[in-house]
């Protein structure tokens, strides 16, 4: 019986997470409220409020896959000692998460202003983004290198402009960007 209750549980939340996104994505993360993500889904208020107190851990929830795949990426990227095979590797493993967050998350971005005014998030992201930074460059990156990695930090442009595209395409545009970018 509790296990039967604790997938019904998880199942709601999963539905809580789902329909925010939807509505996130339609009208923008300051335009929805909680209230609404509850008449959507057809349950009150307070069945939202029980699995998430605020919008802000709704997004945190969702963001919270993207941010565990990147952060695993950059421990797979630390047992890589050439640096050019660790440059693809990140190339590759950067652009799988870019569509994969455009697909499921997009408008929404590290640069989306929901995320740089919650403080959590904006520093989870800028420690991931240090990390990287370091792992690509070394411990002292030239302004050059900084500023190559600000540029493909945020595709938000381009997968918006290459939105018709299969993703194993819109991944192999963006690999191959990156790499362009990120070379010495």
């Amino acid at each position: 019986m509790a296990a039967v209750r604790a997938a019904q549980a998880e199942k709601t939340r999963q539905a809580v997470l789902d329909t925010a996104r939807k509505l996130f994505l339609r009208h923008g993360f300051d335009a929805t409220s909680l209230q609404q993500i509850a008449d959507t889904m057809g349950v009150t208020k307070a069945n939202v409020y029980y699995y998430f107190r605020t919008k802000i851990t709704i997004l945190e929830a969702l963001l919270e896959p993207t941010v565990a795949a990147l952060a695993a990426g950059l421990d797979a990227l630390e047992r890589i000692a050439d640096r050019r095979e660790r440059r693809e590797a990140f190339a590759v493993h950067w652009a799988d998460q870019v569509v994969t967050g455009y697909r499921t998350l997009a408008p929404m971005s590290h640069a989306d202003p929901i995320v740089r005014r919650h403080p959590g998030i904006s520093r989870t992201l800028d420690e991931l983004a240090d990390r990287a930074l370091h792992l690509l460059f070394g411990p002292a990156p030239t302004a050059d290198q900084i500023a190559a990695y600000s540029l493909i930090s945020d595709l938000g442009v381009v997968t918006r402009r290459l939105d018709a595209l299969p993703d194993d395409e819109l991944r192999a545009v963006l690999t191959r960007l990156c790499l362009r970018v990120l070379r010495d």
